[in-house]
């Protein structure tokens, strides 16, 4: 199972950036999820219109759990767009 995550930023200050996490997940495969990251991206200039999608994640869940907490330090493996 994997969970989407999809961090955003200011587009006139792009070190201002938050983590939106999915909330329909967790998804069977990495490919789902990412079709999912793809769909969130496409929709932060409606909900949020002075941000900009900057990278995505999909955490693969260990098993058993449909949630995950979002380690905000560790920043590795994130797939810019």
């Amino acid at each position: 199972m994997f969970k989407a995550f999809v961090t955003i930023c200011v587009i006139s200050v792009p070190n201002n950036c938050i983590v939106i996490e999915d909330q329909l997940g967790p998804y069977e495969t990495e490919a789902r999820c990412k079709e999912r990251s793809l769909e969130i991206s496409r929709k932060v200039n409606k909900y949020y219109p002075l941000w900009k999608p900057f990278k995505y994640k999909c955490q693969k869940l260990p098993v058993g759990r449909l949630k995950w907490r979002i380690n905000y330090v560790s920043s590795t493996n994130w797939s810019s767009q």
